[in-house]
C-alpha cells in the first residue's frame, strides 16, 4: 500500500487521536500503531530547495548587474530589459507548466521578483518622486492574480506582507490619512486564502493587516482632535477587540483566537503603566481587574492565558524590585520566577490535554 504524505504536526495529532481511541477502547490495543505505518513525513524536496535557491541567485544577480550598470544604460532599454525580463519568465514558466511543475513555479516565483524589483526601478528611472510605500502595494496588487492563477499560498503571503508593509507608512500610523482602499486587498487576499486551501500564516497576517486598518482609523481620529494623552484610546479599543475574538472561539478560525489573546494581552502590558493613562492612578484598577479575567480564562483551560499572566507578573515585578532591589537579587529572583513560570506551564500541559487548548 502506497504511504500518505503529512506533516509532521498532522501526524502527532493522530497519534494522540488514536492512542485516545484505544484507551477509551474504541480502537482494539495495538490498531494505533498498525495505522500509524500508513502514514510518512513529508519530507524537505532536495528539488525544490535548489530550484528556490536557483531562483533567488539568479533574481539577485540579474537586478545586481542592471543596478551596477544603470547609469550606462538608456531609459528605453533599460524599461524594455525590465519587461522583457518579467515576460520571459512567466511565459517560461507557463511553457514548463505541464512537463516541470516544480522549474515552473520557481519561474513564476522569480518573474514575480523581477516585478517588484521594476516598479522601484522604474519609479527612479522616471523620478517619479512617489513614496516608496506605494511601490510595495503596487507589487501586492500585481502578484495577487498569480497567487489566484497558481493557488500558491506563498505568493499569496507575500502579497499580504507587501500591504502591511504599506500600512506602517508614517501617514497613516500619524493620523494624517486613512487607506480605505486597502480594505479592498484585504478583503481579496482573506478571501483567496480561504479559496485556495486556508494558510495559518497568512491567515495571521490578514488579521494583522484588519488590525492595522483599525490603527489607522484611530490615529487619524485622535490627530484631528488634537488629544494628547491618547495611549489608553488605543490600548482600550484593541483590549475589547482581543477579548471579542477570544469571545468567538468556535465561531472564527484558531488562529484569530490566538491572535485575540496577542492583542487583548499586549494592550493589557500597555495599559498597565500609569504613563498611559490621563490620570496615572487608573493603571492600578485596570490591572487588577484584567488578573480577575485572566485567572477567569485560566479555570476554563486557556494555556495562552497562563502565559499573558506570567507576563503581566513578571512585568509588575520588575517595575517594583528595581527600586527596592539590588541589581544582582533582581536577576537572580527574575530568573527563579521565570523557571517557576515555565514549569507551571509544563505542568498544566501535561495534566489537561482534554482540559486545556
Amino acid at each position: 500500500m502506497k504511504k500518505r504524505i503529512v506533516k509532521q504536526t498532522e501526524l502527532n495529532f493522530l497519534k494522540r487521536e488514536l492512542k485516545y481511541l484505544e484507551n477509551s477502547e474504541i480502537l482494539p490495543a495495538g490498531k494505533s500503531l498498525e495505522i500509524e505505518t500508513i502514514y510518512e513525513v513529508q519530507k524537505l524536496s532536495f528539488t525544490k530547495t535548489l530550484l528556490y535557491v536557483g531562483t533567488i541567485l539568479i533574481g539577485a544577480g540579474v537586478l545586481s548587474f542592471i543596478a551596477s550598470n544603470w547609469d550606462e544604460i538608456g531609459k528605453s532599454v533599460k524599461f524594455l530589459v525590465i519587461i522583457t525580463l518579467f515576460v520571459a519568465c512567466n511565459l517560461t514558466g507557463y511553457k514548463m507548466e505541464k512537463n516541470f511543475p516544480k522549474t515552473s513555479k520557481s519561474l513564476y516565483y522569480l518573474g514575480g521578483l523581477v516585478f517588484g524589483a521594476g516598479i522601484f526601478l522604474v519609479e527612479q528611472m522616471f523620478h517619479l518622486g512617489t513614496n516608496s510605500q506605494n511601490a510595495f502595494l503596487w507589487w501586492s496588487l500585481g502578484i495577487l492574480p498569480l497567487a489566484w492563477v497558481l493557488r500558491d499560498k506563498w505568493i499569496l503571503l507575500a502579497s499580504a506582507l507587501f500591504v502591511l508593509k504599506y500600512m506602517l507608512d508614517g501617514q497613516y500610523l500619524q493620523g494624517i490619512s486613512i487607506p480605505y482602499w486597502t480594505l479592498l486587498w484585504i478583503a481579496a487576499i482573506y478571501a483567496l486564502n480561504e479559496k485556495i486551501g486556508f494558510s495559518r500564516v497568512t491567515g495571521f497576517v490578514t488579521g494583522l493587516l484588519s488590525l492595522a486598518f483599525i490603527g489607522t482609523i484611530i490615529s487619524y481620529i485622535i490627530n484631528r482632535f488634537d488629544y494628547q494623552d491618547f495611549n489608553y484610546v488605543y490600548g482600550l479599543i484593541y483590549l475589547i477587540i482581543g477579548v471579542a475574538l477570544v469571545i468567538s472561539k468556535g465561531k472564527i478560525r484558531d488562529i484569530y483566537v490566538v491572535l485575540g489573546y496577542l492583542v487583548h494581552g499586549g494592550a493589557a502590558l500597555l495599559l498597565s503603566f500609569e504613563e498611559s493613562w490621563p490620570l496615572d492612578w487608573l493603571y492600578i484598577p485596570f490591572s487588577v481587574l484584567y488578573l480577575f479575567y485572566i485567572l477567569y480564562l485560566i479555570k476554563r483551560g486557556s494555556l495562552l492565558s497562563i502565559i499573558i499572566l506570567c507576563v503581566m507578573i513578571f512585568r509588575f515585578y520588575l517595575d517594583l524590585s528595581f527600586e527596592f532591589l539590588p541589581k544582582s537579587f533582581v536577576f537572580i529572583i527574575g530568573g527563579f520566577l521565570l523557571l517557576g513560570f515555565g514549569f507551571y506551564f509544563e505542568k498544566q500541559r501535561k495534566k489537561g490535554g482534554s482540559t486545556h487548548e
